[in-house]
């Protein structure tokens, strides 16, 4: 567990340079080619579903709640329609604008939707698990390892 959130915080130190990279290489996607932007998008969705993997093996680690576990795994599916939405928008709107937005009118609410949803998550696992620290507690330091299964 403890190598794990090593992994999560050495990710967060790269966050900036890598969204300077993302930002670059979209630019210069937008303008040379603006098909590379499928493959970027997809990267970027590869990375949402693997920090929700990661957040969900870290925080599955931290409770024996069966219930908990399941709230976990519905949270990571959510990471999965993030990721699959956001693949979907770049391929709609490059190759077919009006339904692709359509699309983008979908994922814009269900982004703004997400902090709503977060918080959801969170106080339906604090229902289950009072003692369970979130997962920026834990990333941050200021809970120490919990229990193992």
């Amino acid at each position: 567990m403890a190598q794990d959130v090593k992994w999560m915080r050495r990710m967060r130190r790269y966050a900036v340079p890598l969204l300077i990279l993302y930002v670059t290489a979209i630019i210069v996607a937008l303008l040379l080619e603006k098909m590379w932007l499928i493959p970027i998008m997809a990267s970027v969705s590869v990375i949402i579903v693997v920090m929700g993997y990661q957040e969900m093996r870290i925080m599955w680690r931290m409770t024996k709640h069966p219930k908990a576990h399941r709230m976990l795994i519905f949270q990571y599916v959510f990471e999965w329609v993030d990721a699959i939405l956001l693949t979907v928008l770049m391929v709609t709107l490059l190759t077919a604008e009006d339904f692709g937005l359509v699309i983008g009118l979908f994922f814009g609410i269900w982004g703004v939707l997400s902090p709503i949803r977060q918080k959801w998550f969170t106080k339906q696992l604090k229902q289950i698990d009072p003692e369970l620290p979130t997962y920026e507690e834990v990333i941050e330091g200021s809970v120490l390892n919990g229990p193992s299964i």
